[in-house]
């Protein structure tokens, strides 16, 4: 019995001692949330204490405390070149302590563009930088992932996004009619939560 309290105590010291991170997000159709929790997945794998929220269930812009967390990672889906509005009023309501605090920052978007790996430094740009420079917030590291069409009868798009996503791509190959369209690098997503680990680990 005193065996199991000590090994609980101990247990209890090494989680008390782990770095932690909140992953923030905003999601369309799915795809931001998937990589999302598989970060965070990545991120526990590398002894790291990794929370996660969707930005659309938080009723008040207060409820989320960010004290407490060494790092932070904001994701966000893209669609018409633009972030997710959940997402960039997270930026605008918390701008303060983005540019004050010593938090690790991290971000990310989905963009069905980046399924070209040579737009991916473009879309950093485009997508992240600028948006970021908006505001003033300078990032530790960003990347842009590729997003998925879903094109099934299980998808989350409507009659009229299926049939304008299918008259714009019938010339692309690479996209599947009837199909789910999946575009993201895992390999990528899994490079990114790595590295963000070890620049948490090192503050």
């Amino acid at each position: 019995m005193l065996k199991n309290i000590e090994k609980i105590k101990i247990k209890n010291l090494r989680i008390n001692e782990m770095k932690k991170v909140l992953i923030v997000y905003g999601t369309r159709y799915g795809s931001t949330e998937e990589v999302s929790k598989k970060i965070a997945e990545i991120l526990r794998e590398n002894e790291i204490l990794a929370s996660i929220q969707n930005l659309k269930k938080i009723k008040s812009k207060s409820q989320l405390n960010l004290e407490g967390y060494e790092g932070l990672i904001i994701g966000s889906g893209i669609k018409v070149g633009k972030w997710t509005k959940e997402t960039r009023k997270f930026l605008e309501y918390n701008l303060e302590i983005f540019k004050s605090t010593s938090k690790i920052l991290g971000v990310f978007v989905s963009s069905g563009f980046a399924s070209n790996p040579q737009k991916i430094e473009e879309l950093k740009v485009e997508y992240i930088e600028k948006v970021l420079n908006q505001y003033e917030i300078k990032a530790d590291l960003l990347d842009v992932f590729g997003g998925v069409l879903d094109l099934s009868k299980e998808s989350n798009l409507n009659t009229l996004e299926k049939k304008m996503i299918r008259m714009v791509s019938k010339n692309d190959p690479n996209i599947k009619p009837h199909q789910k369209n999946d575009f993201r690098n895992w390999e990528q997503i899994h490079e990114f939560a790595v590295k963000f680990a070890n620049l948490v680990k090192s503050v």
